[in-house]
């Protein structure tokens, strides 16, 4: 039997096909199972973009701080402002909008479809960061979940949200690696302070490999006890009924759309016609973003229906 062409499946089908074709199925695995998994940078980008998005991360550090950032030396925090600010961290916020690689990095066929897997199709983007790190002390290991609770305190089985991490640098123990509690994906809650820490692991990575997780899975950070940077881009996806923690919808620009596939406008919400102002709800943006099997697709619906109308008003007129 072949899979991944069934009529009842329409809307899995295609990730189904990506993620054999790129060879992710051991992934996919690994975050069913554990709720992380490590891609290797093999797997993910090719060098020179990898080199691209970092020389980027570290020019906008620059630009943030006042202050030239390099890879083997320490960070400062210069005239940066922005929240939250801790012992040898600050995060990058509103990266999508401070240049065009972070657009590419979105659609990465990687990230992207393990995202869509982990969302069934109706994530956003909520938010890209960099998380820049150096070293400094820190108390505990911080573990959280990224899934915002339902009224009753618990989280739903399914992945509300999803994150990536695309290290650019070396992930390491000593040097400051995620921690990750293996399998509290499943628990479908908050941890308790200090809970799941004896449990918890490094994700040790190589410099361009791909940290992604479930929304639900527990995890934190080690302290990194190192001199020089570790730097990623973090890209937290939302549903699509949940608030996003950066605004795209009605900021990004017609030239960023223009230039970028349909799964762009829809990662940033330009299909969303919710948020209107006295002008009303513009419903067209449902359609204007829709993929070209979807159109397709309602042209097809359209014509059927046109057909039947037709045949309908000659039966009348005959009878």
């Amino acid at each position: 039997m072949k899979f991944g062409n069934f009529k009842s499946t329409e809307a899995l089908n295609k990730n189904f096909n990506r993620i054999r074709e790129l060879g992710l199925e051991s992934h996919v695995s690994e975050l069913n199972t554990y709720g992380f998994t490590v891609v290797p940078p093999e797997k993910v980008a090719d060098r020179e973009f990898f080199l691209d998005i970092r020389e980027t991360v570290l020019r906008i550090c620059k630009d943030r701080t006042g202050f030239e950032f390099q890879l083997d030396k320490n960070g400062e925090f210069g005239e940066y402002k922005a929240q939250p600010q801790s012992d040898g961290q600050f995060l990058l916020f509103y990266l999508l909008m401070a240049d065009p690689v972070f657009e590419k990095w979105i659609l990465n066929p990687t990230l992207y479809t393990l995202i869509d897997y982990l969302m069934g199709g109706q994530q956003q983007l909520s938010s890209l960061t960099s998380f820049v790190k150096w070293k400094g002390e820190r108390q505990g290991l911080g573990l959280h979940s990224d899934s915002p609770p339902d009224r009753d305190g618990h989280l739903p089985a399914c992945s509300d949200v999803a994150n990536a991490a695309y290290c650019l640098t070396d992930y390491t123990l000593d040097n400051g690696a995620i921690a990750m509690v293996p399998g509290s994906h499943r628990y479908c809650r908050q941890p308790r302070p200090g809970e799941g820490e004896k449990n918890a692991v490094p994700v040790e990575a190589e410099a361009g490999s791909l940290i992604a997780w479930h929304g639900n899975t527990w995890h934190g950070a080690f302290p990194k006890k190192t001199d020089g940077l570790r730097l990623n881009v973090t890209s937290y996806h939302c549903h699509r009924r949940l608030k996003t923690q950066e605004a795209y919808q009605w900021r990004v620009t017609q030239e960023m759309l223009d230039r970028n596939p349909t799964e762009f406008a829809r990662l940033v919400a330009a299909d969303d016609h919710m948020g209107w102002d006295e002008r009303g709800p513009d419903y067209a943006r449902s359609h204007k973003y829709l993929p070209e099997e979807a159109k397709k697709q309602i042209r097809e619906f359209r014509r059927k229906q046109a057909e039947a109308q037709a045949q309908k008003a000659e039966s009348a007129a005959a009878g």
